[in-house]
């Protein structure tokens, strides 16, 4: 879940935040934006961000991953009657790891 939650942040963020190369101008506009402008050639120069949004989106993209995927694990192992809600599988049942872990040593075992 976090991954999820975090790829889709960090992506509206990057596509609101503009890209030259691509010929958009920015909606959300960091500090020391450089508003769009034709320059004398007649040419229109869009717009750029001075700011490293790059660095900044980055950023909280690996904190949005880590703090949903920890609170993810921690609302399924406190509320275990609501696995049904897990619809990404994410998060397993302790009980039914610890199970599937003795059933596949048992396995080993007996093929040695």
């Amino acid at each position: 879940y976090g991954m999820v939650a975090g790829f889709t942040i960090a992506l509206l963020l990057r596509v609101l935040s503009g890209e030259p190369v691509l010929k958009y101008n920015a909606i959300l506009k960091f500090a020391g934006y450089v508003e769009p402008y034709v320059d004398e050639s007649g040419d229109y120069i869009y717009g750029r961000q001075r700011f490293p949004f790059r660095n900044l989106i980055m950023l909280m993209n690996f904190f949005i991953t880590v703090s949903v995927t920890y609170l993810s694990q921690k609302f399924f192992a406190k509320y275990p009657h609501l696995q049904h809600l897990d619809i990404l599988e994410a998060v397993k049942d302790q009980e039914t790891e610890k199970r599937q872990r003795l059933q596949n040593e048992k396995e080993s075992e007996q093929c040695l």
